[in-house]
């Protein structure tokens, strides 16, 4: 498929489009991590990433094709994904977060901020999606 190159390179792209191609994994758990991101390309979506590391996830946050994300709030040792999460706000660039916190345990949460408690789920991801791009089709 012509879109998978763009993903694996993770640079940046112009593209808009109403259904997501290139989604973006921040996980520090790297079997969770490769969990998410098998299940996404099972069903049709690029992964770009997963980041694992604050450093890396920053600066695909800037730079990467990303249509939208999927944000571990907890990035270990006192480090949380707000930093990734800010930028891909200022690029205009959809996220969730994806966490085993309720909500109200988060202190960084905005008002729109979306958030899907684990685990996760195939089924569960889709649904995520959906609410973000209500007329997603998937394989």
């Amino acid at each position: 498929m012509a879109f998978e190159d763009a993903a694996t390179d993770g640079k940046a792209g112009s593209r808009m489009t109403n259904q997501p191609q290139n989604i973006f994994i921040v996980e520090d758990e790297v079997v969770v991590a490769f969990e998410m991101t098998d299940l996404l390309e099972d069903i049709g979506f690029n992964v770009v990433g997963p980041s694992i590391h604050l450093e890396d996830a920053k600066a695909k946050a800037r730079e990467g094709d990303i249509d939208i994300a999927f944000l571990d709030v907890n990035l270990g040792r006192d480090k949380t994904s707000k930093p990734v999460a800010d930028i891909l706000r200022d690029r205009g660039i959809p996220f969730v977060f994806i966490t085993a916190y309720d909500a109200d345990q988060i202190s960084f949460l905005g008002p729109d901020d979306r958030v899907v408690k684990k685990p996760v789920s195939s089924q569960k991801l889709i649904e995520t999606l959906r609410r973000v791009y209500p007329s997603l089709e998937t394989e």
